[in-house]
């Protein structure tokens, strides 16, 4: 017999997600480190540098970094699937972002705009679902046109 996700497994994930991108949004850094699961469980390939496979340890220093510099940080989750395999969860969307950098040194913006494909798999855990891969590819402006067109 297969066991098939509740709705609230789905909308619990969803939820996951979305707080995540919310805390950085927030910028309430201190919760980014809840969202991975341990440091032994976890990995990350990202669209910024550094271009190394991440450890939880690592991917909450790199976000928190990525999230204090930017300011007025906007971001919408499209095409959300959750697919489930048991306890885990693969998610996969297309994020866009939009906000300002800052560099604090130079008091200087620069405008940061971007689209990418995400894929996340979270584990259901006593704590609730918690990251244990991430992966981040930026689209380049051709796929995000060639996206919005359609198929052909």
């Amino acid at each position: 017999m297969e066991l098939r996700p509740s709705d609230k497994d789905k909308n619990d994930v969803e939820k996951a997600i979305r707080t995540f991108f919310e805390a950085g949004k927030n910028k309430d850094l201190s919760a980014l480190a809840d969202f991975h699961s341990s440091r032994e469980q976890f990995t990350k390939f990202d669209e910024n540098p550094p271009y190394t496979r991440q450890n939880s340890d690592e991917a909450f220093v790199y976000e928190q970094a990525a999230y204090a510099n930017i300011s007025d940080y906007n971001y919408s989750i499209d095409e959300l699937r959750v697919d489930f395999l048991g306890d885990v969860a693969v998610a996969s969307f297309y994020l866009s972002y939009s906000g300002m950098f800052v560099n604090d040194y130079s008091f200087e913006g620069s405008p940061v705009r971007g689209k990418a494909r995400v894929t996340m798999v979270l584990k259901r855990t006593p704590k609730g679902w918690k990251a244990v891969h991430e992966h981040l590819s930026r689209m380049s402006d051709m796929q995000t046109e060639r996206r919005a067109e359609g198929p052909t």
